[in-house]
């Protein structure tokens, strides 16, 4: 064999090895795009598995959305797995002689789905079916294992890698919102997020008692769960993986879990078969209602509405950002417009609380000009007593009772009132998908998003109107009130007139619905304001007096 030659039919052997080991690309569309629970979703024939999935009845922007001419560019990525998900991953030892994670399938498509069959060439065959159904918003998983002719007995171990949901640049205020979560029948879920230092994790829910396992990103999630008791029966245990970022989101690490699988091999001539549905959509208690079981998917909203204040629970704040939603979701249905139901909540919480308000402020606007009266009299008593801070202690308390000026009780309680209300809100909206691509007027055309008004050739990119418009009404407010003579409340009014800046910065690129409501409730703080002084008259600056409540 000449030179020439063997160079010829070492090429082609090189060339037949990367075919061997390439991942041919096969795409299928299930469902009508636009419809509820459609994707389209790329297989290997290679692995057997999912490599990208889009979520047809959702879109990339807001813009894409509104395309009267469709293209697949339009439609939301959700899935992209290199590797792919639904790999069936074997164990060392086995009796199932093929590794199916890598090996040459067999490709078949089904009217509802699409079918692999692998043949160990020993006895055993390993099917696997994806079907497609809409109305759980799915895909139905089912694995055989077959024995044709194989004389092993007991058992063979498999595993499974789950998706990992692609997590789009976000704002660090959202907090880590891309997690794996795992719930027991009729119990809380577990949950742990990506490990920074890419550590294998577990998640501590018992495989027999499994309700749904699975990982999620700010909206969507992808959720395994056994359809029949004897499929629950063959998990064995649930192992999370960090999932290296792709490229340009560099920051947002994702999560995905590899489920353990054990199957008795049965007889030859006989099957055994196990069954899994595989949620994969948005996370939203509207959207589960339409499920058969909407029930069961309701820990997952219980993990995403605990509130993350320096690594500590807020208590009650998941209660509260579930009734806000609730809310939201009435308001909604009456108005078609979630901008102005967040309007119409906001001024039916202010509302409410302007009795309280006002009361407090008349009471405060009371004590002050007592205060007020009785300043020549408190220095005097302060000169008296000097460096004695017992004595003068103790003569305060003494001239308190002689002349009845005791702090009104509740001075500041508009403002604990309403930050439940603030803390519900911006909880609930770090993963509300009620409001994704939600449009409110003018400018704003999504809610979960900074409102952009504009372009920015520099930092910060955009331009955010309603942050800033927030600042300049709080600003406009606090020089609206008098600054106080006495030095301690002079000191500490001035320094309040620079905090806008600061939550302002903070929150330049939170959702446009939190700042909708922060405008809101600011302005509602003008007019009050407006109205208090028109009723009580001008506030003293050597009295004081409560400022409205700005959120």
């Amino acid at each position: 064999m000449s030179t020439a030659t063997r160079f010829l039919v070492s090429l082609l052997s090189f060339c037949a090895l990367l075919c061997a080991q390439s991942s041919p690309e096969l795409i299928r569309q299930f469902g009508e795009p636009g419809e509820p629970g459609s994707y389209r979703v790329g297989f290997s024939s290679r692995s057997a598995g999912i490599l990208w999935l889009q979520a047809t009845d959702h879109y990339v922007s807001w813009e894409k959305a509104r395309h009267e001419e469709r293209e697949t560019g339009d439609y939301l990525l959700l899935i992209d797995n290199t590797n792919s998900a639904l790999r069936m991953l074997g164990a060392d030892g086995g009796a199932f002689a093929v590794d199916p994670a890598d090996a040459n399938w067999q490709y078949e498509e089904l009217a509802d789905g699409v079918q692999f069959t692998l043949d160990d060439q020993q006895g055993l065959v390993l099917q696997k079916v994806v079907r497609h159904d809409a109305a759980q918003r799915a895909l139905v998983l089912e694995l055989t294992l077959q024995n044709v002719s194989s004389d092993a007995t007991g058992t063979q171990a498999f595993s499974l890698l789950g998706p990992a949901l692609v997590v789009p640049q976000q704002s660090s205020l959202f907090g880590q919102v891309a997690v794996s979560i795992a719930a027991p029948i009729g119990g809380e879920a577990q949950h742990v997020k990506p490990a920074a230092d890419g550590k294998l994790q577990q998640l501590d829910v018992a495989p027999d008692v499994l309700s749904f396992a699975g990982s999620s990103n700010r909206f969507f999630g992808a959720f395994l769960y056994p359809m029949d008791e004897a499929s629950r029966g063959n998990l064995t245990q649930f192992e999370v993986l960090t999932v290296p970022p792709r490229q340009g989101h560099e920051d947002n690490l994702t999560t995905r879990i590899r489920y353990g699988l054990n199957f008795a091999i049965p007889a030859k001539g006989a099957a055994t078969t196990a069954s899994f549905g595989l949620y994969i959509g948005p996370k939203s208690y509207r959207v589960f209602e339409t499920l058969a079981e909407p029930e069961r998917f309701a820990p997952i909203l219980d993990v995403d509405l605990n509130p993350p204040c320096c690594g500590i629970d807020i208590p009650g704040g998941r209660f509260m950002a579930k009734v806000l939603i609730g809310l939201l979701g009435t308001f909604y249905e009456v108005l078609g417009n979630w901008g102005f139901a967040i309007i119409l909540l906001t001024i039916l919480v202010r509302g409410s609380m302007f009795p309280l308000n006002f009361k407090m402020q008349k009471s405060m606007r009371a004590y002050g000009s007592k205060m007020a009266k009785l300043k020549p009299q408190l220095d005097a008593l302060k000169k008296q007593y000097g460096d004695d801070q017992k004595g003068y202690q103790q003569a305060m308390i003494q001239f308190q009772r002689e002349h009845k000026i005791m702090p009104p009780i509740g001075g500041c309680l508009p403002i604990f009132l309403t930050m439940p209300i603030y803390l519900g809100l911006f909880t609930a909206l770090r993963t509300a998908y009620d409001l994704r691509q939600e449009p409110w007027m003018f400018w704003v055309e999504d809610l979960s998003t900074s409102d952009a008004l504009a372009s920015l050739p520099f930092w910060p990119g955009i331009f955010n109107l309603l942050p800033l418009l927030w600042m300049g009404l709080f600003v406009f407010m606090t020089l609206r009130q008098p600054l106080p003579t006495d030095p301690q409340q002079r000191q500490m009014q001035m320094m309040m007139r620079f905090m806008p800046i600061l939550f302002g910065v903070m929150l330049y690129n939170y959702a446009s619905a939190l700042l909708l409501y922060m405008v809101t409730s600011m302005l509602w703080s003008l007019v009050e304001s407006t109205i208090v002084k028109k009723i009580l008259g001008p506030i003293d600056p050597n009295a004081g007096a409560m400022a409205p409540t700005p959120i």
